[in-house]
């Protein structure tokens, strides 16, 4: 692609794109001083400023002129490479709006914070740009689209200099609440972003609409598990039965019957020749039966000698199979005995771990004893408690869980050692099994997962009522 010929462009990368994004030098210059030469003839086929991705007024435009999707392209590039030349005279001629959005809804504002460029933060502002609108961000889910405001954005990336920078200079609004009732202050707070936190200002609000969003994704969950719920039992309640009892008879016996019956009725003339035949023709039947009845008893009697004679081979063979297994057995053994001191060792630092988090709870609560009008307050002997069970109630199942884990695999591979590919379709069949007995138990885990974490969002909603910056 030539960077003085923009009428001949290929697609340029999606905004979101980091990789291979061409750098801008002063050459391209040309390239747009052909597009302002242009202007009148790209004002005819384009809706001139741009303000979306797309913008033709024509079908059919006149020839090779520069699409709306490659101007917006070769705007939004400009700005990942803090090219502030070409983005101020991009909009200063009027190719494209200052809060012009790119192919995923992202505003100007929004693409020069992600690359942290506060001079392009501020040549897009005083181009008109907006400092409280709102810009499309992509979603943490598949179902739910997220509007943010270039203050909130800033504030979740933990951007404090541009944070400082859009309320100081520019005067971005650090009260106005999003769609999903998210607030700038709320945005730093969940990502842990604590120096943001203590310098934007207290704010309440939105926390309905935070507690909606949150729980509808919960919903949504537990609908989903729901569903799976009920497909699982339609199939053994319903559709199993069905196909044993109705489909099975009727396919195998009930059509097939009176298909036999239509024809026995549509052929009865036919039936007294046939009864005839068969007379005539049962002498030689029982003749031709007696002597598949002698050959067979030679076959089996040649089959049976045969058998004896396999005898000594296949105890050979049984043996060699035997010892061949029995040297597979180290093998597994040390698989099994790997698992054993992984657990023995998470079993010992998940004690450790407790009986050091009690000496820890013993110490505060001593401390706060001895100097509690200093240093030591009563929430730090809260935390010590809870720092206690934690270990206990949360660090032990989750040692237990992988020690279990652990000897899965171990007998996983001890299987497969010993048995090879007739061990792996034992596996499969355990898994298949496993996989049955458990899965309403799973789908009732995610429900009242779904459920705990909608109550747990609405005890920190009221949380946040009392203490904004929690």
């Amino acid at each position: 692609m030539s960077s003085n010929d923009f009428s001949t462009w290929e697609p340029l990368p999606r905004p979101n794109d980091e990789e291979n994004v061409p750098t801008y030098t002063e050459v391209d210059d040309g390239g747009l001083t052909e597009w302002i030469n242009r202007l009148p003839e790209l004002t005819e086929a384009l809706d001139l400023p741009l303000t979306t991705y797309y913008g033709s007024k024509l079908k059919e435009p006149p020839e090779n002129p520069p699409q709306a999707w490659q101007i917006v392209n070769c705007f939004f590039t400009a700005i990942a490479n803090k090219n502030l030349e070409l983005v101020t005279k991009l909009i200063q001629h009027g190719f494209v709006s200052p809060d012009v959005t790119d192919l995923n809804g992202r505003t100007p504002l929004i693409a020069a914070i992600k690359v942290g460029n506060g001079q392009m933060v501020c040549t897009l502002i005083g181009l008109g740009a907006q400092v409280n609108g709102y810009s499309t961000i992509p979603p943490p889910n598949p179902y739910r689209s997220v509007e943010r405001t270039p203050l909130m954005y800033a504030a979740a990336n933990g951007n404090l200099a541009l944070v400082k920078l859009l309320m100081e200079d520019f005067g971005a609004d650090d009260g106005i609440i999003a769609p999903d009732g998210q607030l700038a202050l709320r945005l730093a707070a969940d990502a842990g972003h604590r120096e943001i936190v203590e310098y934007l200002p207290v704010r309440r609000g939105g926390a309905w609409r935070r507690w909606q969003a949150s729980h509808e994704v919960a919903v949504r969950r537990i609908k989903k598990s729901g569903w799976k719920l009920f497909e699982f039992g339609k199939f053994f309640v319903w559709v199993l039965p069905k196909f044993f009892l109705w489909s099975v008879p009727n396919h195998v016996l009930v059509k097939p019957m009176r298909k036999m019956v239509k024809y026995c009725w549509e052929n009865k003339h036919k039936f007294g020749g046939w009864c005839k035949r068969q007379t005539k023709e049962f002498p030689g039947r029982v003749k031709r039966a007696a002597k598949a009845t002698v050959k067979g008893v030679k076959r089996v009697a040649k089959g049976t000698w045969e058998l004896v004679c396999e005898i000594p081979g296949a105890t050979k063979r049984l043996i060699k199979w035997i010892w061949k297994l029995i040297k597979r057995i180290p093998a597994a053994m040390k698989v099994i005995g790997v698992w054993i001191w992984t657990t023995l060792k998470r079993f010992g630092a998940a004690v450790g771990n407790v009986f050091l988090k009690i000496v820890s709870a013993l110490h505060t609560a001593v401390c706060a004893v001895l100097d509690f009008f200093k240093n030591i307050t009563l929430k730090d002997v809260w935390n010590g408690i809870t720092q206690v069970f934690k270990p206990i109630f949360q660090g032990l199942p989750k040692m237990i869980l992988a020690a279990v884990i652990g000897l899965g695999k171990a007998v996983y591979m001890a299987v497969l050692i010993l048995f090879g590919f007739t061990g792996q379709l034992l596996i499969w069949i355990v898994q298949g099994l496993w996989w049955l007995v458990t899965f309403v138990p799973r789908q009732f885990g995610h429900i009242l997962s779904a459920i705990w974490a909608s109550i747990a969002k609405g005890y920190h909603e009221i949380m946040v009522w009392f203490n904004p910056k929690h």
